[in-house]
């Protein structure tokens, strides 16, 4: 059965004007109960879900994700010595912007946060959004599952790792 529909030009043209407004809009928005707040400006909360992904993670896979994402900027040992991003050992409970002998860029000095669980999953989330103006140059892990095992590894690289929320 094959039918025609006889649509008229100025019809079809308003549909694909408000097929095209609809898509723009639809990538510019943010999940529901998302902030577009720099941390400066902005205390991130975990959600319930995203606790329990922390609980469950698998800190091995975090620390494969760490080697393919983080590992040829930032250090995962002990060392007073920073590669081209900070060593990140002791990152938990750090004021942003003080790790000792690494020259930050002025925004993330000036951002005035402390990592933790947090901060940091906020962060890598969406690192434009939580640090405009950063030299950092990573966009962020949009995938909750990733994030959770990347911090639980994280959480491993600090003399006392914090408990988990």
């Amino acid at each position: 059965m094959n039918k025609q529909y006889n649509v008229s030009s100025s019809c079809l043209s308003a549909l694909l004007l408000i097929l095209s407004v609809y898509s723009l809009n639809a990538q510019a928005v943010e999940p529901t109960g998302v902030s577009q707040e720099s941390l400066a400006n902005y205390t991130p909360v975990l959600s319930a879900d995203f606790k329990v992904l922390l609980k469950t993670a698998d800190a091995a896979a975090g620390e494969e994700m760490f080697m393919r994402k983080c590992s040829s900027c930032h250090d995962n040992f002990k060392s007073e010595t920073h590669g081209k991003g900070p060593n990140l050992w002791n990152v938990f409970g750090r004021k942003a912007g003080t790790s000792e002998g690494f020259e930050y860029s002025d925004a993330m000095r000036q951002s005035g946060h402390t990592w933790g669980y947090a901060t940091l999953n906020y962060y890598l989330t969406r690192t434009d959004r939580a640090v405009p103006g950063r030299i950092m140059n990573f966009r962020g892990i949009r995938q909750d599952a990733y994030r959770a095992r990347l911090l639980r590894f994280l959480r491993t690289m600090n003399d006392q790792p914090p408990p988990l929320p």
